[in-house]
């Protein structure tokens, strides 16, 4: 008898990836593609960016084998009606005989450090969140607002720090050093005035402030004051957004680029949980689409010691 085959999709505004896995926790597959967020850009892009990185998961394997998808999308908890609307055409586009189940991003991040039902999840990356997660459904939110109301720690959040820090030095009321050295030369290397620097950082989205965010880690683990002041601002926000939600003595999962890489930001934060949480469990969401895969997997396994087993499989292959 042939095992059964799941996929799993970690769909978000950057780029999305899909893992097959079988029952056993092998994984079988991966395929990656570009964003896929169905709310917050454009739907059928969305999903045409989903189909490709599960034809490239599958390799050559027939989508009619496939027993389980679970798909975890930016921007599903705003779909409320057009959930069902969205997870039939997935399946459509798919050519999978078996339903998709479409739940939020932040659901798989946490699935993919945590095989508990609740606990919490914060996310750094471009931007910035925190769930709490009952019955592995989102429950309370904090922040996740976007770069205009909120995301206070994110990378985007940095990267507009750093070049206020750095506008604030060229007009003589801050402190230079490595960090604003290195904002000037990715953002206005020809002209140091204020007025150029600012003209430059706004002629890209707004979002794209968090590519400085590497240049804030960079230069704090360097020593620079500047960027130090800003890692532990970003900290601090995090640590309150989780505050607000957390299942206190449950798992917290780290979740986002900032996060999961080695970075100032997740190391101070890690410790900070340590110290304020010190029964929870903390653990990183390395890799959103495994956690995805392992949600939709249960189904194969009704047995709750055997569904853990095989998330700790995944969780560390």
């Amino acid at each position: 008898m042939e095992p059964k085959l799941a996929v799993g999709l970690d769909a978000g505004g950057t780029s999305t990836r899909a893992v097959l896995i079988d029952e056993t926790g092998a994984v079988l597959g991966t395929g990656a593609s570009g964003p896929a967020n169905p709310v917050g850009g454009d739907r059928d892009i969305a999903m045409s960016n989903m189909a490709l990185a599960v034809r490239r998961a599958l390799g050559g394997i027939d989508p009619s084998a496939i027993a389980a998808v679970c798909a975890g999308c930016a921007g599903a908890l705003s779909m409320t009606e057009e959930v069902r609307t969205v997870a039939a055409e997935l399946k459509r586009r798919f050519v999978v005989d078996c339903d998709v189940e479409l739940v939020s991003d932040a659901v798989v991040a946490f699935a993919a450090g945590s095989s508990a039902p609740d606990g919490t999840v914060v996310v750094a990356g471009t931007g910035a969140v925190a769930f709490s997660i009952r019955g592995r459904e989102p429950y309370r939110r904090s922040d996740g607002y976007g770069w205009l109301f909120g995301d206070a720690g994110s990378g985007f959040w940095m990267g507009r720090e750093a070049v206020r820090a750095t506008l604030r030095h060229i007009d003589g009321n801050g402190p230079g050093g490595r960090l604003v050295e290195a904002i000037i030369a990715a953002v206005s290397p020809e002209s140091q005035r204020s007025g150029a620097l600012v003209a430059k950082a706004m002629a890209d989205p707004p979002a794209r402030l968090a590519r400085l965010a590497a240049l804030v880690c960079e230069s704090a683990d360097a020593g620079d004051a500047v960027a130090k002041s800003i890692v532990a601002r970003a900290v601090g926000n995090l640590a309150e957004s989780v505050a607000f939600v957390v299942e206190r003595d449950q798992p917290i999962v780290m979740a986002g680029s900032l996060l999961t890489r080695p970075t100032p930001v997740a190391s101070l934060l890690q410790e900070r949980f340590r110290l304020v949480y010190p029964k929870a469990g903390i653990s990183k969401a390395t890799d959103p689409a495994v956690g995805a895969a392992w949600l939709a997997a249960r189904a194969f396994q009704p047995d709750p010691e055997a569904r853990t087993r095989l998330h700790r499989q995944l969780a560390w292959r």
